[in-house]
């Protein structure tokens, strides 16, 4: 055995090479035209971009992630975990889209060895050690008989054999090809920049300088230097070529391989939640995150559906739980043709009646229809979902002073002992005292009511609203766009109020929550969303994209009587 097949045995050992046997080469010959739409795909892996996950083309699945980026119409390649092969976890490991590319092929077989393929390389299982490792893709090429067509179509060197690999050390072997880098030294800093490069890499095997590109054949990939400027690379740049999709062009694949497909029908472990609070209580905010990204999905909490965003290719949501809430909780998750529902018990807490004395001349305002007709108002401005999140990070404190009456605080006003729910929180703060923009957000109101008095309410997207209640004074108008801590009004005590203190509060689809939650705890998936869908279940029934769109007048919506 020449010394360059006993390096390749050792290497095999040890990083899983492929030993193969001579087959057909394609027998369609690209032209050199298609050689540089390839090398348009060549990029550096140290700058490679992460992938934007939308949750249409790119979505997570709950055992790995499919990947529509290669294929057309909703088509392309499921990369996963199961009892035959670990492929997902590996794609994660070896770094990812930045490392590998996107995957061009589902799992197949290819002499002898489980493999899926990328556009950067090509992961073969090794059952043995239970792991991943790059395949020697460009040897398998070679002893395939596509070297001629590497050279001609795609510049890449022949497989090169060292005479004075015969006979000697792996160790020596290593450095024999060590020293094919000595010929261009910015091919060689990239090359040993990476750490692990005989493992991601293999040896070098040859160098060529085609001119417009020096090119360094490895066992695994190809790195080029280019002498000019090309849309891919700048002059005196290397970067590395797409091996996978070289080994694609040159018919190495089986046709089936590489023929992307719909993903498959969703399954009950694709609708399964898991919530950022180990339990909903009477007044709690939650993060509902997804198993899947897959579009094809809806979710609803006890009847009401729930806008989605895609953070990291799962879809995420916002699940808010009134201060009177109890019982049952139920999450209707609908992905495909499957649906399954989710229980949570929201337990009632006891909590005593606050007695409080009203000025005898706001008497009126206790009136039963009054408050009916002002909540029925309120509610119907928070009710909907009018985009996706405008806001990032958590909310600000929107005024200055020490916080009274909680959320949820029960009351009783007197005269007449009427029952109240306190579904905001209050900061004693003096007349005047400014209020500012918890987030970014749009007025969908600013005026008068009789119960809350001068009053505003902010649109942040994505079902999220907050309400200011009791001004002296507003400063932004309806349709107005606000900023995070921009001033909006002045504390007072208009409307029903036994002083001088700023009341507020947030909505989440259609629900009062807890204020605290939002000021102190950031909700950072809605910052970083990259898709959006809304499903409603209202009579107009649609399923909207991102927009941008925001109410810029008061909606229809008819005015309590005050």
């Amino acid at each position: 055995m020449n010394g360059r097949r006993k390096a390749f045995r050792l290497l095999g050992a040890n990083n899983g090479i492929l030993r193969v046997n001579r087959r057909v080469l394609c027998a369609a010959i690209f032209s050199m035209v298609a050689w540089f739409l390839v090398a348009g795909l060549v990029i550096a892996e140290s700058s490679t971009p992460s992938t934007s996950s939308t949750c249409v083309d790119d979505f997570a699945m709950p055992d790995g992630h499919f990947f529509g980026q290669t294929g057309s119409d909703g088509s392309g390649f499921l990369v996963h975990d199961d009892d035959e092969a670990s492929f997902w976890t590996a794609f994660i490991d070896y770094g990812g889209i930045p490392v590998l590319g996107y995957p061009i092929s589902h799992r197949f077989d290819l002499f002898g060895f489980r493999v899926q393929a990328f556009q950067k390389a090509v992961l073969q299982w090794d059952p043995v050690h239970s792991k991943a490792n790059v395949a020697n893709i460009l040897d398998n090429l070679e002893a395939s008989g596509a070297d001629p067509w590497l050279q001609v179509y795609r510049q890449v060197p022949p497989h090169k054999n060292l005479a004075a690999d015969h006979g000697v050390s792996f160790d020596i072997i290593i450095n024999n090809h060590l020293a094919l880098l000595e010929v261009n030294q910015n091919i060689r800093r990239t090359f040993l920049a990476q750490p692990n490069w005989l493992t991601r890499y293999g040896l070098p095997i040859a160098y060529h300088d085609f001119g417009a590109v020096r090119v360094m054949r490895t066992q695994r990939t190809v790195l080029q230097e280019w002498t000019v400027d090309v849309p891919w690379a700048r002059a005196g740049e290397v970067v590395f070529a797409n091996s996978g999709d070289l080994a694609r062009e040159a018919g190495l694949f089986p046709g089936e391989a590489v023929k992307p497909a719909l993903p498959e029908r969703a399954r009950v472990v694709d609708a399964a939640i898991s919530l950022s609070t180990d339990v909903l209580k009477q007044g709690s905010t939650s993060f509902v995150t997804l198993s899947t990204g897959r579009p094809d999905v809806s979710i609803s909490l006890n009847g009401r559906s729930l806008p989605l965003i895609c953070v990291n290719g799962t879809w995420t949501t916002i699940a808010g739980i009134p201060a009177d809430g109890s019982g049952d909780y139920v999450f209707h998750v609908t992905v495909g043709d499957v649906m399954r529902e989710h229980r949570f018990n929201v337990v009632a807490e006891e909590r005593q009646a606050v007695i409080l004395q009203l000025d005898p001349a706001l008497g009126h305002l206790l009136e039963p229809t009054q408050a009916s007709q002002e909540r029925a108002f309120i509610q119907a401005l928070v009710d909907r979902v009018t985009g996706p999140p405008l806001w990032h990070g958590r909310f600000s404190q929107p005024s200055v002073g020490p916080p009274s009456s909680p959320y949820g605080q029960r009351r009783v006003f007197e005269p007449g002992s009427v029952a109240s729910l306190h579904e905001g929180a209050d900061v004693i703060a003096p007349l005047g005292t400014v209020i500012w923009a918890p987030a970014v957000g749009s007025v969908v109101w600013a005026g008068p009511l009789a119960i809350r008095g001068e009053t505003i309410v902010l649109d942040h997207g994505f079902g999220i609203f907050t309400a200011f209640a009791h001004l002296q004074r507003v400063d932004v108008a309806i349709g107005d766009k606000v900023k995070r801590d921009q001033p909006v009004g002045l504390v007072g005590t208009t409307g029903r109020s036994t002083g001088p203190h700023l009341h507020w509060e947030v909505h989440v689809s259609g629900t009062a929550v807890d204020p605290a939650v939002w000021t102190n705890r950031g909700f950072p998936a809605a910052s970083g969303w990259t898709g959006y869908r809304y499903v409603s279940t209202a009579p107009s029934s649609t399923t909207q994209t991102v927009s941008t769109s925001r109410t810029t007048s008061a909606p229809d919506i008819p005015m309590p009587v005050g």
